[in-house]
C-alpha cells in the first residue's frame, strides 16, 4: 500500500485530535489513558509506514512526530525539569508503585503463553510507547541513560569517558545494537532499549556484524573481539547485548538468524541480569513508558523457542 503523505498526515491528526477528545470526555482515568495509548500505537505505527515507504519524507516526518509527541504528552506527563542540554524527561503522573503494579499484573496474565503467542501479547505491550526522535535518544543515553557521576562508559570496551555536555560522535558514538542497515528506522531507530554508548572504532568495527563467538581476532579492545564477519561482546556487555536483540526482535517483529541466536541465548545465560541493567530498564521505562520484558523476566526467552 502506498500513503499519499498529505493524506496520511491527516489521518495522524486525526487520530490524535480523536486522543485529546478521549481525554476530556473519559470519565475513569484508566480507560483514558488506555484509549490514549491505542490511539498513539496506532499513530506510531502508520508513522513507521510512511517513513519505510517515503524516505524522503524523513525531515518532515522528524518534525511531525514532534507535534505528535507534544499533543500525546501534555495532558498526562510532567516535565521534570532536566538539563537544558536535552529534552524534557517525561515522566508519567502515575507513581512507580502504580507502574510496577500495571506490569507485575501483565506479567502475570503471559503464564502459560509460549511462542508465537507469547511473542504477541509482549509485542502488544511494548508497542505502548513514546516514539523518541534518534537526536533526542543520543542526548538522552549521554546525559542521563548511561551517565553516571558525569561519566560514560563503551558498552564494548569498557573505556570511560568524562561527559557534562554532548560529546562530538567522533569521541563517544552511540550503537544500535539492531543495525540501522538491518531494520532499525523509524521509530526503532531512536528506541533506547537498543542503543547504548559506544566508541567510535569499537562502532565502526562492528558496523552491522552479528553477535558471535571470534576464534582469531583481527581487532580487539576491552574484551570484545572482532574477525569482520562475527562481534564477540566483552563477558559484561554480553547478557545486555543478547536481552537488548530479543527485545528489538520481539517489539518490531525481527527474526535473528539461528547461529546468532544460539549464541545469544548463551551470552542471556552466562551474563544474568543485574541491579544496574534493572535500573537502567527503570530510567529507559522513565522517559520512553515501555520497558524490556527480558530485564524484568528472563525466564521468558526460555519460553521463545525461535526468535
Amino acid at each position: 500500500m502506498i500513503f499519499n503523505r498529505k493524506t496520511s498526515y491527516l489521518l495522524l491528526l486525526v487520530l490524535f485530535a480523536t486522543a485529546l477528545a478521549t481525554s476530556v470526555t473519559a470519565q475513569e482515568e484508566q480507560s483514558t489513558e488506555n484509549n490514549r495509548l491505542r490511539v498513539h500505537s496506532e499513530a506510531v505505527r502508520l508513522l513507521e509506514k510512511i517513513e519505510l515507504e517515503s524516505p524522503r519524507s524523513h525531515s518532515d516526518l522528524v518534525k511531525l512526530r514532534e507535534k505528535m509527541q507534544f499533543i500525546y504528552d501534555t495532558p498526562l506527563f510532567l516535565n521534570s525539569g532536566v538539563s537544558s542540554d536535552m529534552p524534557g524527561l517525561m515522566l508519567a503522573r502515575r507513581n512507580s508503585r502504580s507502574r510496577n503494579a500495571d506490569w507485575s499484573a501483565f506479567y502475570d496474565s503471559l503464564k502459560g503463553l509460549k511462542d508465537d503467542e507469547l511473542r504477541a501479547r509482549l509485542k502488544e505491550k511494548l508497542e505502548k510507547q513514546v516514539a523518541l526522535d534518534y537526536g533526542d535518544s543520543r542526548r538522552y543515553i549521554m546525559l542521563k541513560i548511561d551517565n553516571h557521576d558525569s561519566y560514560v562508559e563503551c558498552v564494548y570496551t569498557g573505556k570511560v569517558l568524562a561527559v557534562t555536555e554532548m560529546p562530538k560522535p567522533t569521541v563517544m558514538n552511540v550503537e544500535h545494537t539492531w543495525p540501522q542497515s538491518h531494520g532499525a528506522t523509524g521509530v526503532a531507530k531512536g528506541d533506547l532499549h537498543h542503543l547504548f554508548p559506544t566508541d567510535p572504532v569499537a562502532n565502526s568495527t562492528r558496523s552491522s556484524l552479528p553477535f558471535g563467538n571470534v576464534d582469531k581476532p583481527k581487532w580487539q579492545d576491552g574484551g570484545s573481539e572482532c574477525d569482520q564477519k562475527r562481534f564477540e561482546v566483552r563477558g559484561k556487555s554480553r547478557g545486555n547485548t543478547a536481552r537488548a536483540i530479543f527485545y528489538f526482535a520481539t517489539r518490531y517483529g525481527k527474526t535473528i538468524s539461528s547461529g546468532e541466536e544460539e549464541t545469544l541465548r548463551v551470552w542471556h545465560r552466562e551474563d544474568p541480569v543485574d541491579a544496574d541493567e534493572r535500573a537502567r530498564n527503570d530510567r529507559v521505562e522513565a522517559v520512553q513508558g515501555n520497558r524490556n520484558p527480558f530485564v524484568d523476566k528472563p525466564e521468558l526467552v526460555e519460553y521463545i523457542s525461535d526468535f
